[in-house]
């Protein structure tokens, strides 16, 4: 009986493979006249999945298909938007990525060294105070104030780490979370230090990392500690909360990382879609709004080789595109969606059961390999018998390594919304922070002050050649 309901279901599925999805090439047509909109925008929100490679988008899709056949030629939500493209991601001087250079160059067009937040050219861990002050650079919080936009900040890591850091943290290490991780005799505050410094620029500031700030660690009830903030600990709190006043709204729901999208209680912690929806009704306003969301947690699961758990990450980010896409308008807000780097995940092999083990068999036609380059639990050829089809398991790597690597691909770049069109092609990951900048009109500030700044130096110039 079991097989013949399989072959019912494998019949299903080919004949989606076989007809396809019914896209034409007017339906294309259609889909990019209406998208097209050359204005300058009102606001933006850019959505990352840290991590999130092509072969994660396709992996998800995957297990999305396997438990639901119906869903078999539908693409995900952030991959039918109407401008795509790729993003190379390499870091400064290295053919790899890690999160907070790459972070940088989206939020400010720059790529500093390796390991370090919002600094140029400085050596990673120096305790040069004075070195570090003078490299500062500025990133689309502070040019987002500066237009009198609001500004926030969605994570379900901790607010603290590198990603939506990349946004507020002046400093020459991306591992000084909080004051205990800096080293005695350095005198450069911790990324959690400046949080508490910083948090009244956000508008809205949501993820988790109550354990790295330090009023946390020494015991202070964080509402009381911060009046000039609404300062909220749990998700029933932001689903109760009416923003009545005119104070940033900060969440810190969790000492550490939220829970993955599989183990979450919202009234202890909010979901990615439930933060994000929050955070949008609370900035929007006449001037506009900047808003970074990001899914931290695929990158995280990945580094654990934990792949069914990442990709649910993954869909959780993509029903929050889909749920953001119904709510904004987009004649006035441009989408972004991308990732900052991949993870070093090979998703290949004919087996139609993606998900599920042995995944070396003696007949290549029913191979099936999901795989991950490096990882702590290595392939071998002998586990034939082993079946992975538990959210808990973990998936093995070809090379033996404390945790997962991040991979050098290109990955994928989405928009809608005026000027999403520049986001087509294929481009070096700073060109998104151009895309931002042009868009929202910032370029024009720079534009303005070089103009003044000449027009100054030129009347100096006058008065100093016929004094």
């Amino acid at each position: 009986m079991d097989f013949w309901i399989t072959t019912m279901f494998v019949t299903i599925a080919l004949d989606f493979i076989v007809k396809g999805s019914g896209e034409t090439v007017n339906d294309r047509l259609t889909q990019l006249k209406k998208a097209f909109r050359d204005r300058e925008a009102k606001n933006l929100i850019l959505f990352i999945g840290d991590g999130m490679g092509m072969s994660s988008i396709s992996a998800a899709r995957a297990l999305r298909a396997q438990q639901d056949l119906s869903k078999q030629e539908k693409l995900l939500n952030l991959e039918n938007l109407p401008y795509t493209g790729l993003i190379d991601t390499h870091c400064q001087g290295t053919f790899s990525a890690e999160s907070g250079c790459t972070a940088s160059a989206m939020y400010a067009g720059i790529k500093p060294t390796p390991n370090t937040l919002g600094v140029r050219n400085i050596e990673v861990t120096s305790c040069d105070t004075e070195k570090i002050k003078k490299s500062q650079f500025n990133t689309i919080l502070e040019l987002a104030k500066k237009s009198n936009m609001k500004v926030g900040v969605v994570t379900n890591t901790r607010i603290t780490h590198a990603t939506p850091a990349a946004l507020y943290a002046k400093t020459s290490s991306r591992y000084w979370y909080s004051p205990k991780d800096v080293p005695k005799n350095c005198d450069v505050e911790s990324i959690g230090e400046q949080f508490e410094k910083r948090m009244h620029e956000f508008d809205v500031a949501f993820g988790g990392g109550l354990r790295d700030l330090p009023s946390y660690i020494e015991g202070k009830n964080m509402s009381n500690a911060f009046p000039s903030v609404n300062f909220l600990v749990t998700g029933k709190e932001l689903e109760n909360f009416k923003l009545e006043n005119s104070k940033p709204v900060i969440g810190v729901f969790a000492e550490n990382h939220l829970y993955n999208a599989m183990n979450r209680s919202d009234n202890i912690e909010p979901s990615l879609s439930n933060m994000v929806r929050k955070a949008i009704d609370f900035l929007e306003n006449k001037y506009g709004y900047v808003l970074v969301v990001e899914n931290g947690l695929i990158d995280i699961l990945h580094h654990a080789n934990l792949l069914q758990k990442s990709l649910k990450e993954l869909l959780e980010l993509d029903n929050a595109i889909s749920d953001t896409l119904e709510r904004v308008n987009l004649d006035d807000t441009l989408v972004i969606v991308t990732a900052d780097h991949e993870t070093s995940l090979s998703f290949s092999g004919y087996n139609r059961g993606v998900f599920e083990y042995p995944m070396h068999n003696q007949t290549i036609l029913n191979t099936s390999f999901i795989i991950y380059a490096y990882g702590s639990k290595t392939f071998q050829p002998d586990d034939e018998g082993e079946v992975l089809d538990d959210i808990n398991d973990q998936y093995p790597a070809m090379i033996k390594a404390k945790w997962g690597q991040h991979g050098l691909a290109s990955v994928y770049v989405g928009g809608d919304g005026p000027r999403a069109f520049l986001l087509t092609g294929v481009h070096e990951q700073t060109y998104i922070f151009k895309v931002i900048e042009y868009a929202l009109g910032f370029n024009k500030l720079s534009v303005a002050t070089s103009l003044i700044a000449t027009t100054v130096s030129y009347y100096i110039f006058i008065v100093l050649a016929f004094y």
